[in-house]
Parts: C-alpha cells; sequence; structure tokens
C-alpha cells in the first residue's frame, strides 16, 4: 500500500470533527494568541506616539489589511489541511494574489518617486529591526495556535506548520503596526513580507514534528 493510501484510510477512521469545529477552536486559541502579542507590542516596544493620528488615515489601514490578508489566507490554508482530502488550492491562490498585488503597488510607488527618495522608500527607519520584531511576537502567539491545531490531521505536516506560522505572522504583523510608524508599500512589501515569511518557515519546521503522525 502506498503512503497517501494509509494516511487516506487512516483518516477515514479518525473521528468527525464537529461542523466548524475547526474554525472554533483556532478562533478561540487566537484571544490568548492576540493578547500576548498585544502586550508585547505594548510593554516591549511601545506604541507609536502618534497613534491617535495614524488610525485615522488610510496607510494605516492598508497595511493592516495587507498582514489581515496574509493571516486570513494562512487561517483558511490550515483549516483545509486539518481537513484530509480538502483541496489547498483556493487558499493559495488567495496568498499568491494577495503578495503579487502588494509587489506591484510597490514597485509603482518606487517608479513614480525621485530616484533619491526610492531607497528611503524601501528602507524607512526600521528595516534592521522590522523583520526580527515580526518574527519575535509570532513566536510568542505561536504556541496558542499550534495547541488548538494539534488535534487536526493534516497530511502535510510542514505544509500546515507554514500556514499555522503564517496565520500567527499577520496577527502578530497587524498588531505590529500599533507600533510602526513606516507607511509606504515598499516597506511593508519588502520587511513585513519577509518577517511573515520567516515566521511561516519556523512554523513548516515546527509543524514537520508537532503534526506528525
Amino acid at each position: 500500500m502506498k503512503t497517501d493510501d494509509l494516511i487516506a484510510a487512516l483518516a477515514l477512521d479518525a473521528p468527525a470533527l464537529p461542523p466548524r469545529g475547526i474554525e472554533r477552536r483556532l478562533l478561540l486559541w487566537m484571544i490568548p494568541a492576540a493578547l500576548i502579542t498585544l502586550c508585547g507590542v505594548v510593554f516591549w516596544l511601545g506604541l507609536r506616539p502618534d497613534l491617535p493620528a495614524a488610525v485615522v488615515g488610510p496607510t494605516f489601514w492598508a497595511k493592516a489589511a495587507y498582514t489581515l490578508a496574509l493571516g486570513g489566507g494562512g487561517f483558511w490554508l490550515l483549516d483545509r489541511l486539518g481537513r484530509p482530502g480538502s483541496s489547498a488550492r483556493q487558499p493559495l491562490i488567495l496568498l499568491g494574489a494577495v503578495l503579487i498585488l502588494v509587489a506591484v503597488l510597490a514597485i509603482v510607488e518606487v517608479i513614480a518617486l525621485p530616484a533619491g527618495d526610492r531607497m528611503s522608500a524601501m528602507l524607512g527607519r526600521s528595516w534592521q529591526v522590522c523583520a526580527r520584531n515580526i518574527l519575535v511576537l509570532s513566536v510568542a502567539a505561536a504556541p496558542f495556535v499550534f495547541f488548538a491545531a494539534r488535534r487536526f490531521a493534516p497530511t502535510r505536516p510542514m505544509v500546515a506548520g507554514a500556514a499555522a506560522g503564517l496565520l500567527t505572522a499577520g496577527l502578530a504583523a497587524t498588531l505590529y503596526g500599533l507600533h510602526c510608524p513606516e507607511h509606504t508599500a515598499a516597506f511593508v512589501a519588502i520587511w513585513y513580507t519577509l518577517g511573515m515569511a520567516l515566521s511561516a518557515g519556523a512554523g513548516a519546521v515546527v509543524g514537520r514534528f508537532v503534526f506528525r503522525w
């Protein structure tokens, strides 16, 4: 018997999850994950001093929309991978579309700027710490997500781990926006994406062991 056939047979014998059970369990454990991440932002990094003015502007919410979209894509992907036999194609298409859209916006923005301002738009003032901070905040939130997902039955543990890492990264990057004043599309496309990619990569390594049958 092939390995895939054996996994499929075992999955048929697994107890059925209640309707929307995966989503409810994940959402429940996302609450403490969000709280610990928010505490990290407030007490470790500090809130940006212009936060009241920032939240009424479009750039703050555009950045949050990007990070939430990637986190939501990670949620959807983890949900699909937690159901043996479900296709992961749609969440992967969503993630690819979001990444391409932001990359295009960043390229258009950089091209439209004067040559002397392009490097500043890409590096901002915090490029050296942005990806690291998002990764650290993601690591703080990750145990809650991985604990919630341990009852799932993914047939691709590393991909499921990457999805869980992306989910925590989306949460961490969104709340990191409460501290980070950077607003250019180029900065977000490079450094926020790098931080979330690092978290997804770390999640893949962890998932190899946590989600192993």
